[in-house]
């Protein structure tokens, strides 16, 4: 499917968050969004690096759903396919991770805005 580079920029980063914060020992996870933002450039790029790893091969994969106003909705049917097409080499259990994620960076991305119409400005 063709999301938008404001689309997945979105999913990813939040992705990337959480998967940071449960890396985390469970006294050190208040205060998250702190820490995220005093994190070096570096250390970021590395988890958002393992998350666009995983879930991007699965995201484009999926089938054409253009949807105005509210997120994509998929099967599950479509999310095996897509995650087989994109993974077909792993075993199930990278696969089912590799789904849910994925399924989440569409939950994460933001409401997607009608293309015909001009909406100024265009991130939000």
């Amino acid at each position: 499917m063709k999301f938008t580079e404001r689309e997945l920029t979105v999913a990813v980063d939040e992705l990337a968050q959480q998967l940071f914060a449960a890396t985390r020992p469970p006294w050190k996870r208040k205060g998250i969004e702190d820490a995220w933002r005093e994190l070096p450039a570096m250390e970021k790029y590395g988890h958002r690096t393992a998350v666009a790893d995983i879930t991007l091969p699965v995201l484009i994969a999926l089938p054409e759903r253009p949807t105005v106003g509210a997120a994509p909705q998929f099967t599950d049917e479509e999310w095996v396919a897509a995650v087989n097409a994109g993974f077909p080499d792993r075993d199930d259990k990278h696969k089912a991770a590799a789904i849910a994620m994925a399924r989440g960076a569409v939950d994460l991305m933001p409401i997607r805005q009608d293309p015909d119409a001009i909406v100024i400005p265009d991130h939000l």
